[in-house]
């Protein structure tokens, strides 16, 4: 099995068309199909269903398709390495950065790495948490600093917890008239309707987990990717929103521009947190990504001094 003969692979089971994946592997179509049929001839088992609609993964292609992307990052990762010992490039690390970063200073960790290896490429990422974890895990990001607690990392994942902040309730004067601190969750959405961030992040699943122990279900009609467009829906009345208390904090120069009244409310849930933690892959951690997770370490020790 040849990692080239993955890359077709891959490039057919993406673009689900055998000229389309010749064109971006820049070959003939005739040689891609006849390595796909070496590789299927090799495993003993068809690939793909070729059909008038294009090219439809077997049950066989489902399978091989993770460990194929796997193998051809580990097959990059290795050159990238041995290049940079070798001195024929200095490296790239690639980082995974949610946008509710917490209390911690990751962009001063992110500032400091920059000053100490001004030659190492440093790429920053910014996705859902979901997104970022299956990055790491197919080894398209070296670690990622994501949403979700140390008991919530996948099998295969190491993870070192950097921060925990809580939940708090936010509201315009208006709708929170009468609401005293610390509220409960369902006082709050009692008060308007929930402005909710985007599925798959980690501020979206622990603020869906307090909705839940609260006995409620929410269908929300604002879903948003930004937490700052959150909190401005969330005081000029539009809804009732649930962030980190950082974030508030954070924001809070923002919001005083917007010129409306609004108030921020502790939770009585004690369960309403929302956790950031980095996390990686033990086995592929490159000394450039370890010490980024060290600089990390530290900003938390920093943090709590």
């Amino acid at each position: 099995m040849e990692i080239r003969h993955l890359r077709y692979f891959i490039a057919v089971a993406e673009l689900r068309n055998f000229t389309k994946a010749a064109e971006a592997s820049f070959v003939a179509q005739s040689a891609l199909s006849q390595q796909i049929s070496r590789l299927e001839h090799e495993l003993g088992a068809p690939l793909f269903v070729r059909g008038k609609r294009g090219a439809e993964l077997t049950p066989a292609g489902e399978l091989l398709l993770p460990h194929a992307r796997r193998l051809v990052a580990d097959e990059a990762w290795a050159r990238a390495e041995m290049r940079s010992y070798l001195g024929l490039e200095k490296g790239r690390l690639t980082v995974g950065l949610i946008q509710s970063m917490s209390s911690i200073d990751v962009v001063g960790a992110v500032a400091e790495f920059s000053s100490r290896h001004p030659g190492i490429e440093l790429r920053i990422a910014s996705q859902t948490t979901d997104e970022m974890i299956e990055a790491v895990r197919q080894g398209a990001l070296d670690l990622a600093v994501v949403g979700i607690g140390p008991d919530e990392v996948p099998d295969g994942l190491e993870s070192r917890p950097l921060a925990v902040d809580p939940l708090v309730g936010v509201a315009c004067e208006k709708l929170a008239d009468g609401l005293a601190a610390p509220v409960s969750v369902a006082d709050l959405l009692g008060r308007g309707r929930l402005i909710q961030f985007a599925a798959g992040s980690g501020i979206r699943k622990h603020v869906d987990a307090a909705v839940r122990r609260a006995g409620l279900e929410v269908s929300s009609p604002f879903e948003l990717t930004q937490v700052s467009d959150m909190l401005l829906f969330a005081v000029f009345g539009l809804g009732v929103t649930i962030v980190p208390r950082t974030l508030d904090v954070r924001s809070a120069t923002q919001l005083a521009e917007a010129g409306r009244p609004y108030v921020v409310l502790d939770l009585t849930d004690p369960l309403a947190v929302h956790p950031v933690t980095v996390v990686f892959e033990r086995a592929r951690l490159s000394v450039s990504a370890d010490e980024f997770v060290g600089l990390l370490s530290d900003a938390v020790a920093s943090a709590g001094n």
